[in-house]
């Protein structure tokens, strides 16, 4: 579902829900962009800015930790701060920002109380400012540094995005609500002190509230995920009522937390209100929060290790994988760093923020390919641009300003050899940064995203290199290792039918080629034979397997399929495609098994295709050793055709057949019956090319396998060729048939005329009439299992001409669609009528290619003329 859609539809039917939401976006967006802003500045001006001295208890604004400058000062732990800069310190605003706007080589002017043994004195404290560092990390010094930059802009919005989208399409689902949270503690844990506290306007004490709100409603969102994922504890399911007096406490001190801390930033003394309170839940609060995330890792270790489903436990496993290397890290360093007081800092809290993006990612996984939260259907479509295209694009362009921004640095107040280093590393820094980016691009789709690829997509990749594949074993090789590479398949074997039985031709995965075979009546050949595919399960007592034989079933588990597929053309099983479990484990989804039943049919096409192909191919390697197979078709087909006409007194006569392909289903003969008889045929096969052609010959071997004398019944002949061509084509295939025997003694023709052109036949001049057209007979052949037809007769003069024809005469079209028409053909006759049969033959073709003038005709050209001597 697109975004603007789905907004819409649960603006409709969930108001309050999704005004909440859009209300939660613009806050948090508000939030991230400022603090990208503010490392962006910190990317491109850190050498300028100068770090924070000491740091400072939030009620009393005692001195918790300070560094060397402030110690070297003056400044002693413990020491209570009056004053920055000649102004009270009424919020910790006061503070920060005047450290946000100082640069390097300023002073801080502090006034503090300090308790001795004397009592409390008060004096002023002039603090040198250093340079800025992030995590312990100096711009210029390291690269690492506009890396660290990089990856705290890229997480909070890698988190922000799958949070806010989930919850956008699943607003009505306290799981998707719960997801939300969860990833917007994650964000704002690592956005700086010098965005929540340094911007002195009247927006950021509601950001900083809602960010510190967020980050202690973090534990809470991890819990309550452990407890309800994939499903609900059993206790909780039980109880559910119980985790809240665990969570709901929590809750209320994540809420007052995020007021007070608020707060601190201008009204320092209206939060000494709140003080006794805070002070009293200060420490039950800091072991709760320590019990509540520790809930969260023994939940999920709990539910991984009494998994039953194996698809579950994979989730969870890759939970827990992530959760202990991604965010145990990160936990353990806040928790210490922020027991100790002092800041974020050094290598180890920058590899522990890089490692933070893990577990985003996992969870986007775990989400998408769980059915439980549904959502599967609506997220994958976004979410491989969301997470793979465009956090990948992000992080791209992050990494390609630091690498301009180090080249540039390192660049300065240097030779101008050395300039000219420094841009070139840069450039090809750059260059890897894009193809790593595209590799990294490619795992990701194939490894977390491949549900996200549509199936047409792939289905035409592989139709493509099918189409131009004649040859079996690179086609069976194409298909099996395509599917293995998109599903991750492990093994995969192709079983062709030959001699009644089906065999292993083409496998990967196995060892040696499984020796295995399948009857053509086995169950499993019928069962694909009417479905298109079979589950294969074998400890499911309502399996089809448990019907099977001991032979059979011990073939099915040599190969161990989980997915088995018919290679079929028109119910005609030609090969099995078997498919084992994927590396994953997972289940064949509904969208796996549609895009392979599209493979199968398109392979089983491709194989009826390559077996014709492979006839074609050997019957040219046997006669001519051609390559080309459409070739060796038109010599055979030429072949089919009289080589030489059977000479018969008081008769002379001529043919022509001109594909409009290089094959066509036109056909003429001219078969001898005895020493005065003639048999004479025309007809016309549905279709074109190949299929077509096949038929013909089929029709010309049925022809004459036929006991034909003068005195056949014709109708009789008809109808038995009727019920051969029938049985042996498809529905759809029929033939025009005229079928005629000549006596030359007696010059009597008998015909048939099975729904054919009617010859036309042109009398000599002194007979009488002038022109017939011999029609009788019946319908087609082989379009129907029966029929009837009637036999009809002319007794053929002297100088009588007879022309039989297929529509690719009459019927050839024009540049503007024009038929040349029986009209044309028959004054074409009467203009050379006295011509002998043959250029009578070639005056109707010159006409008729005159007539067309190059344009594509798209039905063969058959032609006989025949004179009464």
């Amino acid at each position: 579902m697109a975004p603007m859609p789905a907004l819409r539809t649960t603006l409709r039917t969930h108001p309050l829900a999704t005004l909440s939401l859009i209300a939660l976006f613009a806050i948090a967006a508000a939030q991230w962009l400022r603090d990208a802003s503010d490392r962006v500045d910190e990317m491109l001006h850190g050498d300028q800015y100068v770090r924070t001295p000491f740091y400072l208890y939030g009620f009393n604004f005692e001195v918790a930790s300070l560094d060397s400058s402030a110690e070297a000062a003056g400044l002693r732990k413990g020491d209570l701060v009056l004053a920055v800069n000649g102004r009270a310190l009424d919020g910790l605003t006061a503070y920060i920002g005047p450290v946000r706007r100082a640069r390097v080589g300023d002073r801080l002017r502090v006034r503090i109380r300090r308790f001795t043994s004397l009592g409390p004195t008060e004096q002023d404290v002039s603090i040198p400012l250093q340079q800025f560092t992030y995590v312990g990390l100096t711009r210029g010094a390291s690269p690492a540094y506009w890396l660290v930059i990089a990856l705290r802009i890229a997480t909070p919005f890698l988190c922000m995005a799958l949070g806010f989208w989930v919850a956008a399409v699943r607003v009505y689902d306290r799981a998707g609500w719960n997801l939300l949270f969860m990833m917007l503690s994650v964000a704002n844990l690592v956005q700086d002190d010098r965005t929540i506290w340094g911007h002195e306007d009247a927006l950021q004490p509601f950001l900083t509230a809602f960010s510190l709100g967020l980050i202690h409603l973090g534990p809470i969102a991890l819990a309550y995920f452990a407890i309800t994922f994939p499903k609900p504890l059993a206790f909780d399911r039980r109880h559910p009522w119980v985790k809240w007096i665990l969570l709901g406490p929590m809750l209320a001190r994540a809420v007052l937390l995020g007021f007070v801390l608020g707060l601190q930033l201008h009204h320092h003394a209206v939060t000494l209100a709140f003080r006794p309170a805070l002070d009293l839940i200060a420490t039950p609060g800091a072991i709760l929060e320590l019990i509540v995330i520790a809930v969260f890792f023994v939940c999920l270790f709990y539910k991984t290790a009494t998994a039953v489903n194996p698809d579950a436990r994979r989730r969870l496993l890759l939970l827990d994988t992530a959760a202990v290397l991604g965010l145990l890290p990160f936990l353990i360093l806040v928790i210490v760093f922020s027991a100790r007081g002092i800041g974020f800092q050094g290598w180890y809290a920058a590899v522990s923020i890089g490692m933070l993006s893990i577990f985003p990612l996992t969870m986007a996984y775990v989400i998408v390919v769980d059915r439980a939260m549904d959502v599967r259907v609506v997220v994958r479509q976004g979410m491989q641009y969301l997470l793979a295209t465009g956090s990948i694009r992000v992080l791209q362009v992050v990494i390609s300003i630091a690498i301009i921004i180090a080249a540039a640095s390192m660049s300065a107040n240097t030779s101008v050899p050395l300039r000219v280093a420094f841009i070139s590393l840069g450039f090809v820094l750059l260059g890897g940064v894009r193809r790593f980016a595209q590799r990294l691009h490619g795992w990701i789709d194939r490894r977390f995203f491949r549900e996200a690829y549509e199936a047409d997509a792939i289905l035409a990749e592989l139709a493509v290199k099918v189409r131009t594949m004649a040859e079996t074993e690179p086609l069976l090789e194409t298909v099996a290792t395509r599917i293995a590479a998109a599903l991750h398949v492990a093994r995969v074997a192709i079983l062709l039918e030959g001699g009644g039985a089906f065999r292993p031709a083409y496998a990967l995965g196995y060892p040696a080629l499984p020796a295995t075979s399948f009857s053509d009546q086995s169950l499993t050949v019928r069962r694909l034979s009417k479905t298109p595919h079979a589950l294969v399960d074998f400890d499911n007592a309502d399996s089809w397997v448990q019907l099977a034989n001991h032979e059979e079933r011990a073939a099915l588990e040599e190969l161990r399929p989980e997915l088995l597929l018919p290679l079929s053309v028109s119910e005609n099983v030609l090969g099995i495609m078997s498919l084992g479990p994927k590396r994953s484990e997972e289940p064949f989804s509904k969208t796996d098994i549609r895009l392979l039943d599209s493979v199968a049919a398109q392979t089983g096409l491709a194989l009826e295709n390559g077996r014709l192909t492979e006839a074609i191919k050997s019957e040219a390697t046997a006669r001519e050793k051609r390559n080309r197979e459409l070739e060796l078709a038109r010599e055979v087909q030429e072949r089919l055709f009289p080589q030489e006409f059977p000479r018969l007194p008081g008769l002379d006569y001529a043919a022509k057949c001109r594909p409009a392909l290089v094959v066509g289903g036109d056909y003429y003969d001219f078969i001898p019956v005895s020493d005065a008889g003639l048999v004479i045929a025309i007809g016309d096969v549905s279709g074109k090319g190949i299929s077509a052609a096949l038929l013909m010959a089929t029709l010309r071997a049925f022809l004459r396998g036929q006991a034909i004398d003068r005195h056949t019944d014709l109708t009789a002949l008809i109808a038995n060729l009727n019920r051969l061509v029938y049985e042996s084509s498809a529905g759809d295939r029929y033939a025009t048939f005229f079928l005629a025997i000549l006596d030359s003694s007696s010059r009597i023709l008998s015909y048939v005329n099975a729904g054919h052109n009617s010859p036309i036949l042109l009398r000599a001049a002194d007979t009488g009439a002038d022109l017939l057209r011999l029609d009788e007979g019946g319908t087609v052949v082989g379009l129907m299992p029966d029929g009837s037809w009637l036999q009809g007769q002319v007794r053929l003069e002297s100088g009588d001409l007879l022309v039989a024809f297929t529509d690719g005469i009459s019927e050839a079209m024009s540049a503007s669609d024009e038929e040349w028409g029986v009209d044309r053909l028959i004054a074409t006759l009467r203009s050379t009528c006295s011509a002998p049969p043959q250029v009578i033959l070639e005056r109707i073709t010159a006409c008729t290619d005159a007539f067309v003038a190059g344009a594509p005709q798209h039905d063969d050209m058959t032609l006989i003329v025949l004179r009464a001597l």
